[in-house]
């Protein structure tokens, strides 16, 4: 029989989310069962899963201890090689200023050299994060970007700040802003509005004024410099949808520059840049709550690329 106590960064989760991180090789349907029979309790009583754990609540799992530790592995993580540019860190929370080239999370054909394994092998390895297999929580990103977009990209150390920081970013109480150099001269701000959809196949997203399966998409964007045929523009992320700000730009004739897939395919020549000149610089949460109330009304910036100043130079000199 196993008894575990909830603490603060195991609470305010449902019990079969908390149950299927800690029984991590266990399927679903099997934790399931375990309630159903009480084999699993929460506080002594039989419990559904959909409950939502408090701090000090205790979970009873009557197995013996080699069937549980069967149904446990414990966390492995990866030496990675690469450096984090840290933009702010404390206790709950770490900013970082992405690269260009590098994945956000893990896909199939790169699980290696991502910014979520250089967090994980600099979090073990200062001693915040505990890989132990009495441990449930795994630090992760609130935010993403796309491989070749730089900037801002926020990171929960602990489950209450994961919690928060995800819930303020998908329900949009947070200030996200972007600077892209575009294809054109912006001569005045303006509002993107439209319906998002995304081709899985060819991972392109359209966005339309009448594609029903689509989910709002909203973008604002203000010219900074307009200069030689191209813009410099400064840009507010109002939704976070999958490509959204480089589908709404191409939308209306404005690609970003060096963007192959939404815009001109790239030229074979130093005065094209190779990637999208689309940098996250910088973000601002307001609705935080308790131990993370002190973060609100804080502008977190993060400087752009060397590329992406080098080719801003070229068309604006500098300005």
């Amino acid at each position: 029989m196993k008894e575990l106590k909830i603490t603060t960064n195991t609470k305010n989760q449902r019990l079969d989310k908390f149950l299927g991180k800690y029984l991590n090789d266990a399927p679903m349907s099997f934790i399931y069962k375990m309630l159903r029979k009480k084999n699993i309790k929460l506080n002594g009583k039989k419990a559904a899963g959909s409950e939502i754990l408090c701090e000090d609540d205790i979970v009873h799992i009557y197995m013996a201890d080699e069937s549980i530790d069967n149904f446990r592995s414990q966390k492995y993580v990866a030496h990675a090689v690469g450096d984090i540019d840290i933009v702010y860190e404390d206790a709950n929370i770490l900013v970082l200023n992405k690269p260009r080239g590098l994945l956000t999370h893990p896909d199939f054909a790169n699980a290696h050299d991502t910014l979520l394994a250089r967090v994980l092998h600099y979090l073990h390895q200062k001693g915040d994060y505990d890989t132990s297999k009495d441990s449930v929580f795994t630090p992760g990103f609130c935010n993403r970007l796309d491989r070749n977009t730089t900037g801002i990209v926020v990171c929960g150390k602990t489950l209450d700040a994961s919690q928060q920081l995800n819930k303020a970013i998908s329900s949009g109480e947070v200030d996200k802003y972007y600077s892209a150099i575009v294809i054109g001269e912006v001569k005045s701000r303006g509002v993107l509005k439209g319906l998002h959809t995304k081709d899985q196949k060819t991972n392109k997203v359209s966005i339309s004024d009448d594609n029903t399966d689509g989910k709002e998409a909203v973008t604002e964007y203000e010219p900074i410099i307009t200069k030689n045929g191209h813009s410099l523009l400064k840009i507010k992320l109002v939704t976070g949808r999958s490509h959204q700000i480089r589908a709404h730009l191409a939308g209306i004739g404005h690609p970003i520059w060096g963007d192959s897939k939404y815009g001109i395919k790239n030229a074979k020549d130093s005065n094209t840049p190779k990637f999208q000149m689309l940098h996250s610089s910088s973000i601002c949460f307001s609705t935080l709550a308790e131990e993370l109330e002190y973060l609100n009304n804080t502008l977190f910036e993060a400087d752009a690329p060397q590329d992406f100043k080098k080719y801003s130079d070229r068309l604006f000199g500098g300005a």
